[in-house]
């Protein structure tokens, strides 16, 4: 009886601990010139990298990017933007990232009207390695980091927003009771044992 307690108490502490939820991921791109990008995200960080990304918002230069927005990626072969499930990698690590997030999901990024996009390897302009462009044609904001081209890059921050996940209230009490269950039983049986 007494293992059975010991179970039960396992399994309630395997299940409130360990467990991967997506969660609020913030991330910002100072330009070298001062201009800011930053955003939110929920998702999934595992490792470096965000998994199951939803629920964008984007603000650059003090305005935040309207409309529904899409999270994809540049493919250097097609010389277009993949907006399928799971194509977008963001990582906390900046010479990882390659992904667009826009207000649009063509692939030839038409009918664009403010995006965002961080490309390593090939990049969109098609000169150097790592490109950073973001623009509001609503607001007239636009700004470009790409080394190669004479514009220095800016710094990447991507950190999960710290929300505590609280315990259930009744846990510990629940864990404490079997724990006091456990020791009534043994008691007793170590009475029934010596009489």
């Amino acid at each position: 009886m007494i293992k059975n307690f010991a179970k039960a108490a396992a399994l309630c502490a395997v299940l409130t601990s360990g467990a991967v939820h997506a969660s609020t991921i913030d991330f910002s791109y100072i330009f070298a010139d001062g201009l800011q990008l930053t955003g939110s995200l929920t998702g999934t960080l595992n490792g470096a990298f965000v998994d199951d990304i939803s629920n964008m918002t984007v603000d650059f230069n003090g305005s935040t990017f309207s409309g529904p927005l899409y999270v994809g990626t540049f493919n250097a072969a097609t010389n277009s933007y993949d907006y399928s499930s799971g194509a977008a990698v963001l990582s906390t690590n900046a010479t990882l990232n390659n992904f667009i997030i826009a207000d649009s999901n063509d692939p030839q990024g038409n009918g664009v009207t403010n995006y965002f996009y961080f490309v390593n390897g090939t990049t969109p302009s098609g000169s150097g390695t790592q490109e950073v462009f973001a623009v509001n044609t609503n607001t007239g904001d636009i700004d470009l980091a790409n080394p190669a081209s004479g514009f220095a890059a800016g710094t990447w921050s991507l950190t999960p927003a710290v929300t505590p996940v609280p315990v259930p209230a009744a846990l510990p009490l629940l864990v404490s009771g079997l724990g006091f269950l456990a020791s009534v039983v043994k008691r007793r049986r170590l009475e029934l044992d010596h009489a």
